[in-house]
């Protein structure tokens, strides 16, 4: 699997757009397919907001969300917070 930032990419025929300077898009493929997306907004200083984790069903269970989390914290390392959202607090124990 592959782990990477993603500028602007085609998905399914819709754009998903993370190239501005506020917005990080984190993606995760399985060869060609899309198996992870997580995307966060920051200030460019001190505020990054985790807006959603989202892994394929399929997927779910290998520590996937869990390596785009600790991608994101070390990202953002020198941020005076890291914000997250989750709905399942009990699989994302960093929040």
């Amino acid at each position: 699997m592959f782990i990477g930032g993603l500028g602007v990419r085609k998905l399914s025929g819709a754009f998903i757009q993370g190239a501005d300077e506020f917005s990080t898009v984190l993606t995760v493929w399985d060869g060609e397919r899309l198996v992870g997306l997580t995307r966060v907004l920051d200030d460019t200083e001190m505020l990054a907001q985790i807006h959603y984790v989202l892994v394929d069903l399929e997927y779910r269970g290998q520590g996937i969300a869990g390596r785009m989390i600790e991608y994101i914290k070390d990202k953002y390392k020198d941020f005076l917070y890291i914000e997250g959202m989750p709905e399942d607090r009990e699989n994302c124990r960093f929040i």
